[in-house]
């Protein structure tokens, strides 16, 4: 019996610390719901509560339904993830990299796994690794290209960002970057539809996630919440724009399968539910054989050793998704094998298919990822089964 009050308390904890402005929270469990919960403001200047309806930018939990998306090419048989990348976007053919000043071929060509896995070299704009400003300029480009009303294409996108170096030979470190808005461009080359299309057609409408969507039309705003850099006494409105990630009104040329989704917390446990469950009212968006490969570590000793976030202790990573191998090492009572990721707006998804159980938690605070209060409420949740 999952305590919901218990839960909001948690909530309240945080907030009324001034370290969150708002949350809202729901558990699901043999996919069902079990509890939902929320406290403090999606908008405290006007005093308008968060609740599990407020829509919110998922950022890079963006990247779980993108995961869903490619297991259900995988199962499907429509891909191969050791394809290479340049078989759907030939712009990737002979990627190279720079070191010392000098161009040099990657020891092989950058798979679909590569991309799954994040070792695939394509990085973020404002990665360190030398020769990475081309890739820093393409992100600057679209940007640009979207205030002069001609916004590039996911596909356009892609295919511009396989003409720029990669930041090391394909396979050899992981590093997050650029990798899941490729994949976007794959999905679209394999199916032929627009990315945004394949993901309504075939995760949202199946599952009734009626809220999530690359933009947020004009009668849904009211439910947006306002986006904050810092929280209590420190709080003020975020002035500038991450990754592109614009507050679009109707569909936008890029879709971004790495930060992209605009969605409520009420819609991503419903994810959350098929992912843990293998099924929601009924619904399976994939089998159980595919969550299950979803959910497994596959970075080798070489690939452990950058993946080193602190947010990443006690986790392997693939499918972008981290998935537990050390609970102790990641200060959570959550089962081995769980799965999900965070958003850099303080999103958060965790899926069990051990407990069949499901955790979302959705904030609105820039540079937030994985917080205190998401890993507080998830110790608390396990703490109740």
């Amino acid at each position: 019996m999952i305590n919901a009050e218990a839960l909001r308390e948690v909530l309240a904890r945080y907030v009324d610390s001034g370290a969150e402005t708002g949350a809202a929270a729901i558990v699901m469990k043999d996919g069902e719901e079990a509890a939902r919960c929320c406290y403090g403001l999606a908008d405290a200047e006007n005093g308008k509560a968060f609740t599990e309806k407020t829509i919110c930018r998922a950022f890079s939990c963006s990247k779980v339904v993108t995961a869903a998306a490619a297991m259900q090419l995988l199962e499907r048989g429509l891909i191969d993830l050791e394809n290479p990348l340049e078989w759907y976007i030939p712009e990737f053919a002979g990627a190279k990299f720079i070191r010392d000043g000098k161009e040099i071929s990657s020891k092989r060509q950058i798979k679909l796994r590569d991309l799954l896995n994040m070792t695939s070299g394509i990085a973020y704009p404002g990665d360190g690794h030398e020769g990475s400003q081309p890739i820093s300029e393409l992100w600057g480009e679209l940007d640009k290209s979207y205030h002069d009303g001609k916004m590039l294409t996911t596909m356009e996108f892609a295919k511009r960002a396989g003409s720029c170096p990669i930041m090391y030979s394909a396979g050899e470190e992981w590093m997050y970057g650029s990798s899941a808005d490729i994949f976007g461009a794959v999905v679209e080359a394999v199916s032929g539809k627009k990315f945004g299309d394949y993901l309504e057609e075939n995760i949202f409408a199946p599952l009734g996630m009626d809220d999530t969507a690359f933009y947020v039309p004009e009668q849904k705003l009211d439910r947006l919440a306002v986006f904050y850099d810092g929280a209590g006494e420190r709080r003020k409105k975020l002035d500038w724009v991450n990754l592109c990630i614009y507050d679009h009104t109707s569909d936008p040329n890029f879709q971004s399968g790495g930060a992209g989704l605009f969605s409520t917390a009420e819609d991503y446990s419903k994810l959350g539910a098929a992912l843990s469950n293998s099924e929601y009212k009924g619904v399976k968006i994939l089998s159980e054989r595919a969550i299950d490969f979803m959910r497994r570590g596959a970075l080798d000793n070489a690939q452990l050793a950058t993946f080193n976030w602190d947010s990443c202790k006690g986790y392997s990573y693939a499918n972008f998704v981290r998935t537990l191998v050390d609970p102790n090492a990641a200060s959570t009572l959550a089962s081995v094998g769980s799965f999900g990721w965070d958003g850099w707006s303080g999103t958060y998804i965790l899926s069990d298919p051990t407990e069949r159980l499901a955790i979302v938690l959705f904030i609105q605070r820039a540079g937030a990822g994985t917080t205190a209060l998401s890993r507080s409420l998830v110790n608390v949740v396990y703490s109740m089964l």
